[in-house]
Parts: structure tokens; sequence; C-alpha cells
């Protein structure tokens, strides 16, 4: 249970593992959540199902643990203070705004502002965090991002009503997670990720009320609910392996590598769809691999150096 807990120097071994996780969780998300969203009427109303089920999941463990019950009485009003930033911002708006904006904008914009976000968070994490990842690691985070854009259809890219949703939602996320790695360094990670997903979802449920749209609930169907479910699911384990790789490792590593998930989502769509894949894509996708490879071996040799004796051996 060490990943949980605050106070503890971090192991970059136990970090670049679950980044690498989040990477396949997160190339699964993409995937289920380009089918899911289009099912439902209101994609805020979609958020807050799939985030209340991760919520609920998170508040039952919080509650289990005395620990956690503990620290949560002895945190001082700073740290409160940011957990409920971090519950707005990472837990509700960032999450609303981006579905709103997938809903409207086409997907190829959707998916070039994506890309887009690993680098916010490196530039924040360089100047906030003072992060120092090394010229090698930086390359690579250019050569990521190339290996994203390469193939992209650019004269299919629609600066609309869409792309102001998804520059905010890719902007807070990136904040929440400089947020979040702050915040790991004196309060656990199980606190952090259940104040942002169930304080979050219980903000996205007053915002959903108050729109009038709750009623909308009543009226879903079978598949919309298994939708719900199962990408609530898929969600939690994305919460998780990414929150804990924040607790172990840098913030531009762990936000970078799952950067990549694309490599997973375009092997699901060649399964399941039987597409060919252009040779293009296939030079993005080569261009990926070797960056994150890069970023796996330099950077976690890097971390690994400049943790303190006897760190990362702890488990």
């Amino acid at each position: 249970m060490a990943a949980f807990v605050g106070n503890r120097p971090g192991n970059p071994r136990l970090g670049y593992t679950f980044a690498s996780l989040t990477m396949l969780v997160s190339g699964v998300a993409i995937y289920v959540n380009s089918i899911g969203v289009k099912m439902f009427p209101d994609s805020t109303l979609y958020t807050l199902l799939k985030n209340a089920i991760v919520g609920m999941v998170l508040l039952g463990a919080f509650v289990v643990r005395k620990e956690t019950r503990a620290e949560l009485c002895k945190a001082g009003y700073r740290e409160l203070a940011l957990l409920l930033v971090v519950a707005l911002i990472g837990g509700s708006i960032a999450y609303a705004l981006d579905f709103r904006g997938l809903q409207i904008a086409t997907p190829v914009t959707a998916s070039l502002i994506d890309h887009t976000q690993f680098l916010f968070v490196a530039l924040l994490a360089a100047l906030l965090l003072r992060e120092r990842v090394g010229g090698t690691v930086w390359a690579a985070l250019g050569v990521l991002l190339v290996g994203l854009t390469i193939g992209v259809r650019f004269d299919a890219v629609r600066w609309d009503a869409g792309v102001s949703y998804l520059l905010a939602a890719t902007a807070l996320f990136a904040v929440d997670f400089i947020l979040i790695k702050y915040l790991l360094r004196t309060v656990s990670a199980l606190t952090v990720m259940t104040f942002k997903m169930f304080v979050g979802a219980a903000l996205l449920l007053a915002f959903v009320a108050a729109t009038g749209h709750l009623g909308l609930v009543t009226r879903l169907q079978a598949i919309q609910w298994e939708f719900a479910a199962v990408t609530g699911l898929i969600l939690l384990a994305f919460t998780v392996t990414s929150i804990l790789g924040l607790r172990h490792a840098s913030a531009t590593a762990v936000t970078a590598i799952p950067a990549a998930a694309p490599i997973v989502t375009t092997i699901l769509v060649a399964l399941s769809r039987e597409v060919a894949i252009a040779p293009t894509k296939w030079l993005g996708l080569a261009l990926m691999v070797v960056a994150l490879l890069v970023i796996l071996i330099f950077g976690f040799r890097r971390e690994l150096r400049i943790a303190r004796p006897g760190q990362s051996k702890v488990v």
C-alpha cells in the first residue's frame, strides 16, 4: 500500500510502470469513448455518470482506510483548498469541456489539440515544479509530437466552436496534473483521487441538475448504462495509474508516456474494423515508438540517478 501513501520518497521504477499502464488504458479509452460520447444526448451527463462510478468506488476505499480519514482530519487549510481546486478543475470542469468539445469539433481537430497536452505539462513542470528531464527527453518529446501529427489531415481541421472547449480542457487538465504532483508531496494518492473524482462528480451533478438535464437519466437505455459502466471502470483504471505514476515519477514522463496511446488505439481500430493503415500512419507510429523508448530508457535512468540513495528501492 506504500504507493498510496504521501510523505515518502518516490520510486521511479513504479512511476514509469504506472505511466506505461496508463498508456495502455488510455489507448483503450480513446477507442471506447469515441463510440460512447455519441450515444448520449448530453455529453456532460455522460461525463457525470462515468465520473460518479469512479468517485463512489474511490470513496468506498477512502472510508475503509482509517489512515486516509485521519489524514483528512489533520490536513491544513492549504491542502484542503488545493484538493477542492483539483476536484473543481480536473474532476468536473475539464471533463465537461472536453466532452462538449468532442461533440462539436471534428475528430481530427480534437485529436490535434489533445496531442499537445503533454507539452503543456512539461513546460509547466519545468517552470513551476523545477523538473529537469534533460535534453534527450526534450528531444524525444519533440519526436513524439511529430509522430502524433504525421498523417493528420490538416485540411480537415476546423476552427469551430469546439476548439475553444478543447483548448480550455487541455490547459485545465495540464494545470490539474501540476497541482496533483505538488499535492502528492504531502497528501496520499488515495485522498487526491477521492477528492478529484468524488467531489468532482458531485459538482458535475449540481451543474447537470441546474441545467435541467438530470431528468435525461430516466430515459437512458440499457446500452447507454452499459457504456457508462464500462467507460467508468476504464476511467477508474486511468485515474489510479496516472495519479500513482505522478506519485513516483516526474509529471513530464507520466504525461508524455500515455501520449503514445494512439499506438494502442490504432491497433484496436485495425483489429476491429479491418482498416488498412496508411504508410504515413506507420511512420508516425514508428516515431512514437522511438520517442517512447527514449523516454522510458533515458528519462528513467535520469530520474533513478537523481533519486536519493535507497529511494528507488522503496516498494
